[in-house]
């Protein structure tokens, strides 16, 4: 015979992990199936379920404590993937960034991963770090981390405290600071080629340096960004630890 008791704490679990999985970073794509996502949710909620505390586990306010409840653990599972996509959103702006610059801004194409339009080298950004991520066991942490959140917020425990409104400004800034910390060195490499190219300009008012600008920035954009891609990967090794950390002081932060 089922357990009604035991089913609606495993419903709360859940619930945290599928909403996780609606917003964590590689879980998130679009592309992977809605089924499988909650297949996989349910799978580890299975997992998860018999190692977590929840004796003497009630929820207070009947029927409408247990739709607060089931919110609740919906805000925290959003939250923790929120954070975590903070990363790589900010180096797809990092991209993005560098496209500006170089002038494939223009050229937009459809990335099926987030079902959005992109830039080129924004794109190849954040696979090269998805690739990475990946081979670092990235995903693996962000399981731990969610694990970890049962201890840290037990079930219906959460509480929005004023210090995790500015936790989160603080991590939603230091995706801009990540975007220009990799963007920063080619975009240097490329302001001084318009300088050069102003004076150029002045020093030969024949030549066209409007046309001749495009190629020798895209030229040096690509071989500089080739200089800086074998750098990146000591930097995403540590984004990657900064972003399991943050989602610990958050999980703090909600108790």
């Amino acid at each position: 015979m089922i357990d009604m008791d035991l089913l609606v704490v495993f419903f709360l679990v859940f619930i945290r992990i599928t909403a996780f999985m609606m917003t964590a970073p590689f879980f998130e794509y679009r592309n992977i199936p809605n089924l499988l996502k909650i297949g996989f949710s349910l799978l580890l909620a299975g997992i998860v379920f018999p190692v977590i505390k929840t004796s003497g586990f009630s929820v207070p306010g009947g029927v409408l404590g247990y739709i607060l409840a089931v919110m609740a653990e919906a805000g925290v599972g959003l939250m923790l993937g929120l954070i975590a996509s903070f990363i790589f959103h900010g180096i797809r702006m990092a991209g993005q960034l560098i496209d500006l610059q170089i002038g494939f801004a223009m050229a937009m194409v459809f990335d099926p991963l987030s079902e959005m339009q992109t830039t080129i080298i924004a794109r190849f950004l954040n696979l090269l770090a998805l690739i990475f991520f990946l081979n670092v066991n990235g995903h693996y942490y962000l399981i731990e981390s969610l694990v970890k959140s049962y201890d840290l917020v037990p079930l219906t425990a959460m509480a929005i405290k004023s210090g995790v409104v500015l936790t989160v400004v603080k991590f939603f800034s230091g995706m801009f600071a990540l975007a220009f910390q990799i963007s920063a060195p080619i975009i240097a490499v490329l302001v001084i080629i318009d300088l050069s190219l102003g004076f150029v300009s002045r020093t030969v008012p024949q030549l066209n340096v409007f046309m001749l600008g495009f190629p020798v920035k895209i030229v040096v954009g690509i071989l500089t960004l080739s200089v800086v891609v074998p750098v990146l990967g000591t930097l995403l090794q540590d984004v990657f630890k900064t972003m399991h950390n943050n989602m610990l002081i958050l999980l703090r932060g909600l108790t």
